[in-house]
C-alpha cells in the first residue's frame, strides 16, 4: 500500500519505507529518504513560490499553470522509473510519500497519487480522494 501524507504526519517505524518527494530535503530524520525525481523542478517550484508570494496560489492557478507543467515533468524517464519503483514497492510493503505542503489538493503529491491510482496502485490519502483523473490528463500530455 502507498500512503501519501504531509511530512509532519508520519512517524518512524510506521511504514516500511518513507520517501520525501521534495527537491531539497534537509530533515534530520534519517529514516526518511529523499526522492527528488517525484518533486517539481526548481523552475516549477519557483513559479509556485512566486504565485504564493503574490497571494495568487489557488485551485485555479494550480490547475491551469502547475498541473500541466508537473505532468510534463513526470514524463521524464527518471520520473517514470521512480513512479514504477513506488508502484512495485507498494505492492509488497507499506510506502509513504511525503512533502511539506499542508493542503493536499494544491500539492504535487495529489498528482503523484493520481498517477499511481490511475495504474491501479492501492493509494491511501488522508482525504480519501480519488485523483486518478490526473492519470488521464497525464496520458493526454
Amino acid at each position: 500500500m502507498i500512503y501519501v501524507r504531509n511530512i509532519k504526519d508520519v512517524k518512524q517505524n510506521q511504514f516500511d519505507d518513507v520517501f520525501a518527494i521534495v527537491r531539497s530535503y534537509k530533515g534530520k530524520q534519517t529514516w526518511i529518504n529523499q526522492m527528488a525525481e517525484l518533486s517539481p523542478s526548481w523552475k516549477l517550484f519557483t513559479i509556485y513560490r512566486d504565485l504564493a508570494n503574490r497571494n495568487e496560489w489557488n485551485a485555479e492557478t494550480f490547475q491551469k499553470i502547475y498541473v500541466p507543467q508537473f505532468l510534463k515533468e513526470m514524463h521524464e524517464p527518471s520520473a517514470r522509473d521512480y513512479l514504477n519503483m513506488v508502484y512495485v514497492l507498494g505492492k509488497k510493503s507499506s510506502v509513504a510519500l511525503v512533502c511539506y505542503c499542508s493542503d493536499e489538493t494544491l500539492c504535487h503529491r495529489s498528482i503523484v497519487a493520481g498517477l499511481l491510482q490511475g495504474v491501479g496502485a492501492e493509494v491511501e490519502l488522508p482525504s480519501g480522494t480519488d485523483y486518478s483523473y490526473y492519470y488521464k490528463m497525464y496520458k493526454g500530455v
